[in-house]
């Protein structure tokens, strides 16, 4: 008898497990590839709707946000590829607002408080790479100076070349310090002002170079092809690759095309042309003239420095 309820029990068990397991809901997987071809998707439609518009003018290339589908995309690829065409790389659109390259050796002034009260003295030089025999110039403003001194000082060893003392004209300072051919590639000057009885302190970044070459003057402009071309001559100390800059202004002094040419050169004489793509004359009031220039010996190698020249001349007049 006690068998039979035992054997009972038993097939009651395995029953009770059947129908659980026949019965229980299932749970639904989801297909790792559906969720990858939804994240993707996802993706692609947030980078799309943070391109953006190209629009092109005559001289300028403007950018506009707009939400583009991916229908459009390959369309704004190559418009803005167009774009660029536009102007070829030695002859570039040049406007008022790019001042870095109607100013490239333009010195940032440094300003520094020197009480509680929200009083400050500034300090600036006149340009921050000078070229030998330049000397180099700065100025000091600021209210209760008493007096102040430039040093020229050697960064690496911290040793003082030379000095002189600030003299005051009207609301500012102002001092100058003779080159030398000679001075370290490490430099900077610093400014020990007296202001209300405190010595104050401002260091200020600088560069003093002898120049790899000079730019002596141009020859007369001629036209090849879709480009006005104007001749440079350069005398170099060195012979190397070296990269010439100048802007093109027109008759109102207005900014037209930043130049810009590259060529190996051998120690000497040398010719080298700057050119002005008709792109960016169109529609400009001549005679032409250049200004700005820069000259570099580009490096030849990793941690070799470029190294600059200068130029005997400050503006050159286009005449065919």
């Amino acid at each position: 008898m006690k068998y039979q309820q035992y054997l009972k029990r038993i097939a009651l068990m395995l029953f009770s497990a059947c129908a659980v397991w026949i019965f229980w809901p299932s749970i639904p997987v989801e297909k790792p590839q559906k969720t990858t071809q939804v994240t993707v998707k996802k993706t692609s439609e947030q980078t799309i709707s943070q391109l953006e518009k190209v629009e092109v003018t005559d001289n300028h290339v403007s950018v506009v946000s707009e939400t583009i589908s991916s229908n459009n995309s390959a369309a704004l690829v190559a418009k803005v590829y167009a774009a660029e065409l536009n102007y070829p790389p030695y002859s570039q659109p040049l406007t008022d607002v790019d001042f870095d390259r109607l100013q490239p050796n333009y010195f940032n002034p440094q300003s520094i408080p020197v009480d509680n009260e929200g009083n400050e003295i500034t300090a600036a030089l006149s340009k921050f790479r000078y070229t030998y025999p330049e000397p180099i110039l700065a100025t000091l403003q600021g209210d209760n100076i008493v007096n102040a001194e430039l040093q020229l000082i050697d960064t690496n060893s911290g040793e003082v070349l030379v000095s002189n003392r600030f003299e005051q004209e009207d609301n500012s300072w102002h001092v100058q310090l003779n080159g030398d051919r000679d001075l370290p590639r490490q430099l900077h000057a610093t400014v020990r002002a007296n202001v209300n009885n405190k010595t104050i302190t401002m260091a200020l970044a600088l560069k003093y170079i002898d120049p790899i070459a000079t730019l002596e003057g141009f020859d007369s402009a001629f036209t090849r092809d879709a480009d006005m071309i104007v001749p440079a001559q350069l005398t170099t100390k060195k012979q190397g690759l070296y990269r010439v800059r100048a802007n093109l202004f027109d008759a109102n002094h207005h900014p037209i095309a930043h130049l810009v040419t590259k060529k190996k050169l051998r120690q000497g004489s040398n010719e080298i042309e700057l050119k002005a793509h008709q792109s960016v004359l169109q529609g400009k009031q001549p005679p032409f003239h250049l200004a700005t220039f820069s000259i570099e010996l580009m490096s030849p190698a990793p941690g070799k420095p470029t190294q600059y020249g200068n130029s005997s001349i400050k503006k050159y007049e286009i005449k065919k």
